[in-house]
């Protein structure tokens, strides 16, 4: 019995939307030294969205979904609060993004004088 439940995928856990920004916090932290977390975002309209009929935008939420490996986080955020959320996770991704490495650009100039000579 609870052997097998260890052995299953891990379930992307609805978190409110407080508990999904100190879940990705802890996400962001834990790669620092190793991994990439993936945060995605997506309107959901419910079951009217599906089937297609019309829906009021008041009406509409957000899922925003984190992943870390096998770490997985997510929220539905309303339209009323989306404003308050977006600035919380602003602050959130521009604390944690300070560790980025620069990528390193090859300049297509170089190739064209190397080729050249």
């Amino acid at each position: 019995g609870a052997a097998l439940l260890e052995q299953r995928a891990p379930v992307m856990v609805l978190h409110d939307a407080d508990g999904f920004l100190t879940q990705l916090t802890r996400m962001l932290e834990r790669s620092r030294e190793k991994g990439a977390v993936y945060v995605t975002m997506k309107r959901y309209a419910g079951i009217e969205g599906k089937r297609g009929e019309p829906v009021d935008p008041a009406d509409c939420r957000c899922l925003v979904r984190a992943v870390l490996g096998s770490t997985k986080a997510s929220t539905m955020v309303a339209a009323k609060d989306h404003r308050r959320f977006m600035k919380s996770y602003a602050n959130i991704m521009k604390v944690s993004l300070d560790s980025l490495k620069k990528k390193e650009r090859r300049r297509g100039g170089e190739k064209k004088k190397a080729g050249a000579a």
